[in-house]
Order: C-alpha cells, then structure tokens, then sequence
C-alpha cells in the first residue's frame, strides 16, 4: 500500500487527494526537485526558540511561535544548514528571549541565593552579582542573534556532555568554527544544548553563524541549538 505523508502536517495518508487531517491537498512534487514528497517521512523537530515539536516534511517554521527550524534535507537524515538568517534587526520569539534571560542557570541561582535570604548580607551580594551575570550573557547571545553577522560555519564535534544530567538525559556540546568577513577564523563551543534535534548532527556539518561585528567571539549558531 502506499502511503502520502501530508506536507503540511504530516499525516500518513491511504488514500484522497486531500489530509484526512488537516483537509491540506496531496501532493506528489511540491518542489520539482524531482524527489516526490509522498516517499519523505514526516520528521519529529522540537522547535529552537519554544520547544514545541512539530512533525515536518519541508517546513521552514514552527507551528507555535514562528521561528525558523533546522532544515531537513530529502534523505531525512542529517539537518542541513537551510536558509541564511535573515537581514538584522532580526525578530526573535518572545519566548525564547524570556527563557534566554530568565532560566538560565546562572539567574536562576542568584534569584535563589537572593530571595529566600534577602534578610542576608553576603548571599544577596552573591545573587544580585550572579544574576547580573547571567542576564549579561543572554543579552551578548541575542546581540548575535538579532544584530550580528552571517557567516557559514562548519561542525567540528560535537558529543554527549555526561557530567550533566537531568531526567536521566545529557546535554550536548557542540564545537564548530567560522571564518568572519575579515578573514580571522574563530573557534566557538557550545555546552549545554539540550535540543533533541542535536541527535541528526554529525561532524562537518555546515552551519549558519551569527557573529557580534566587534567582537566575534561572541556568535550563535542559527537557528539555536539550546
């Protein structure tokens, strides 16, 4: 029997020209890159920006809150780099920009270490110096992502980070470089990438990289990896 993989929502269909779920027309070559999208399996994303999965065969953007996802190239493996960001300033979901400030770790233990003992002396201090900490950090991360510039990157490695664990789950840690528009290479790492679309990532992969124009050490990798 075969089987239609809805483009929009990706249900498997039987038969009908239309998704018994989302009523979307069946297609057999959207693109008319001679691959038909009927022999693509619909792909498990979880959003970047908000972390809402969303089962995909070639959209660009989540469901949820409209930001761009990882590419998925024909074969369904792998995540290719897709299209460049876009012209700054760019927009970046609320949503993410709350959770960038607001749960990192470093704010989330000053908030701890501030509060509950604001009738303290030295563990305020200690809060307020790290929540200042923690939200300078975020704010150079959306620097890069809103205003930065683009640049192709490419993975150099990238593996499970077994000294965290949470709910029996690692982290990832990603090292890629970049070469700016100067011509200075950059090496950069990423900790702490819980995103379970890391899993389809493989050394050499190319990557899309923004990067702060004065001072390049700071850059993200487009769309996030968190």
């Amino acid at each position: 029997m075969e089987f239609i993989y809805c483009h929009k929502c990706g249900t498997k269909n039987t038969a009908g020209k239309f998704c018994s779920n989302c009523n979307t027309p069946l297609i057999v070559d959207k693109n008319k890159d001679g691959v038909p999208e009927f022999v693509q399996e619909a792909v498990q994303l979880e959003c970047p920006w908000c972390k809402t999965f969303n089962k995909v065969i070639d959209e660009t953007n989540c469901k949820n809150c409209g930001g761009p996802l990882p590419a998925i190239p024909h074969s369904n493996k792998g995540l290719d780099k897709g299209n460049p960001p876009g012209n700054s300033p760019r927009i970046i979901p609320k949503i993410y920009v709350r959770k960038l400030k607001y749960r990192n770790l470093h704010f989330l233990l000053g908030f701890f270490f501030t509060v509950p003992f604001f009738w303290t002396i030295l563990f305020p201090i200690i809060g307020i110096f790290m929540m200042r900490y923690g939200l300078k950090k975020a704010n150079q991360k959306l620097s890069a992502l809103e205003y930065g510039v683009k640049a192709e990157g490419v993975l150099i490695n990238i593996s499970k980070d077994t000294t965290q664990t949470v709910n029996g789950r690692h982290p990832w840690f990603l090292e890629y470089e970049f070469e700016t528009n100067s011509g200075k290479l950059i090496t950069a790492t990423k900790a702490g990438a819980w995103n379970s679309n890391n899993r389809y990532r493989r050394p050499n992969d190319k990557l899309w990289i923004v990067y702060l124009q004065g001072n390049p050490e700071i850059s993200a990798i487009w769309p996030p990896v968190d």
